[in-house]
């Protein structure tokens, strides 16, 4: 999403090479499932049900609006409902290389923007069962991809890629220790991640399911799940709209603009 949401999906254009199977390794499955899944421009309406250990649910409803004006994407995300957070936004600045992307967080409540440091990344988004650091974009300059192997997932035939940093910057600053992805091997397209911390202990799974076709080769999921195995809680997003057509002013990836007023969707 967006970010590892959408955008375990979305990402850096990269270079072109011959992906026969057998031939490939864990980083170029990653590196052609960016090439075929990453958009210009990306406009989404979202409902997610969070979901606590008791059972009990708990309504959300988001907008999301991404560009990549300079190869390198900005995304925003305002909240539409509950009332009581409508107005709440998610900056997101790409940077690539072995840069922090910039991330800034708006509480319409206090009217207040707070810069979240790389080091605050680890940390929850606003109470569901992502983090700050889902939402960033998947870097694959400060990621080693290890291919384990081949499996069937879901009926389907997939790749198990190991995922650990490899930089110690981000060895610090992540929650993970270790991500492994399974991915679809007829569309190159992620089913599954499943999250280590840094004691190898399983912590998070996030599922992509209602897999539509785009265009020809590009893919998006309209439903995602991210669960938490020792919390016991989870996050449900079920994407009403995606447009990949919709094109967006630069003055929408600002902080000024997520002070402006909400309008519901």
């Amino acid at each position: 999403m967006w970010t590892r949401l959408f955008l375990m999906i979305i990402a850096l254009g990269l270079g072109v090479f011959d992906v026969q199977a057998g031939e490939l390794t864990g980083r170029q499955i990653i590196q052609e499932q960016q090439k075929r899944h990453q958009s210009d421009n990306e406009y989404s309406i979202i409902g997610l049900t969070l979901t606590d250990r008791k059972g009990k649910e708990k309504k959300q409803k988001m907008v999301v609006y991404m560009s990549k004006p300079d190869g390198k994407s900005k995304t925003l995300i305002q909240y539409l409902k509950p009332a009581n957070i409508r107005g709440v936004g998610l900056l997101t600045w790409e940077q690539g290389g072995d840069k922090d992307d910039d991330q800034w967080l708006y509480m319409s409540a206090s009217r207040s923007t707070k810069r979240i440091a790389g080091g605050s990344k680890k940390n929850q988004f606003m109470g569901t069962d992502m983090a700050f650091e889902d939402m960033r974009p998947e870097n694959t300059d400060v990621h080693e991809y290890t291919l384990m192997g081949e499996e069937t997932l879901f009926g389907k035939k997939i790749w198990k890629i190991d995922s650990v940093p490899s930089t110690e910057k981000e060895k610090k600053e992540s929650g993970y220790g270790k991500r492994v992805m399974y991915v679809d091997q007829a569309n190159y397209f992620t089913l599954k991640v499943e999250y280590f911390d840094h004691h190898d202990r399983h912590i998070k799974t996030s599922v992509f399911e209602d897999i539509r076709p785009m265009t020809a080769q590009l893919f998006r999921s309209y439903k995602v799940t991210w669960t938490r195995l020792r919390k016991k809680t989870s996050t449900t997003m079920v994407y009403e709209t995606i447009d990949l057509k919709k094109k967006h002013s630069s003055t929408l990836f600002t902080q000024s603009y997520m002070k402006r007023r909400v309008k519901l969707k």
